[in-house]
């Protein structure tokens, strides 16, 4: 009997870093608030959806925010792919553009972010054991760290740093590499007060909220996925995430079986 438990404990050992980096992917696509605006051609086709023509007219623009819209666009594309292995070449290849925001500029929050959410791809297309050999799941972090100390009240941060506490301690057990659940509903509460209308917010919220299955969580998960639902989305990448939310409500509707097993299907 105390093998079966060493070994179950093990592979939550080893799932943690997967859940961990998982956990911060849908929330920060929108982007961080920065001072400058990027290319408004490259804007342009991020809001239609056409991801690859978007990162590469950011990019020959130059400059740190439209290096961050290249690794947001490249990013949002990796989070849509279906097949594994493309998701972590695009996942690698916005990690790039990201490192150049951040060196052209560090104290850009979103060139911070789109780094953690790189890593998170590419950590959430691989086996547990390789995402914690990896370990992009602590690289993850310390990007929300330092995103979160440059600007402590950014919304997507907030977000995305919540989801990481609830899906660690739920996945691996609380205080697991340092995770928290009470910071997690703070920080989700903070970043749905400070950007009510935002349905990519909602629905991290959402997601996480009724994952980590707490009868207090759930109430503020079910309006984050009314919100999910009714908002009206700003882009191409908003309308398939508001999809997603729908097939979630669905399931929500169904049965606790039914949304048991979305939430298990999601990346």
């Amino acid at each position: 009997m105390w093998g079966v438990k060493r070994e179950i404990q093990m592979r939550n050992l080893l799932a943690a870093p997967a859940i961990m980096i998982t956990a911060v992917l849908a929330a920060l696509f929108a982007g961080a608030i920065s001072h400058a605006e990027p290319d408004d051609a490259a804007f342009a086709l991020f809001v239609s959806g056409a991801f690859n023509e978007a990162a590469e007219v950011a990019a020959s623009s130059g400059g740190a925010e439209n290096l961050a819209l290249a690794a947001r666009a490249i990013n949002a594309a990796a989070y849509l792919e279906t097949d594994n292995k493309a998701a972590r070449r695009l996942s690698k290849r916005a990690l790039k553009y990201a490192e150049q925001a951040i060196e052209d500029n560090p104290v850009l929050v979103e060139g911070h972010l789109q780094a953690a959410i790189s890593y998170a791809l590419r950590g959430a297309r691989m086996s547990p054991v390789r995402a914690f050999l990896s370990g992009t799941a602590g690289k993850a972090r310390k990007l929300l760290d330092h995103a979160l100390t440059l600007d402590p009240e950014n919304a997507w941060a907030l977000s995305s740093s919540g989801a990481w506490h609830l899906e660690v301690a739920r996945r691996a057990g609380d205080g697991r590499y340092g995770s928290d659940p009470a910071v997690g509903f703070e920080q989700f509460a903070a970043a749905r007060a400070a950007q009510p209308e935002n349905l990519l917010i909602a629905y991290e919220a959402a997601l996480r909220l009724l994952a980590y299955d707490e009868p207090a969580a759930r109430e503020n998960g079910l309006a984050a996925l009314h919100d999910a639902v009714t908002l009206a989305p700003q882009d191409a990448f908003e309308r398939r995430v508001q999809s997603r939310a729908k097939v979630f409500q669905t399931a929500v509707d169904e049965g606790r079986e039914a949304e048991c097993a979305f939430i298990k299907a999601q990346p």
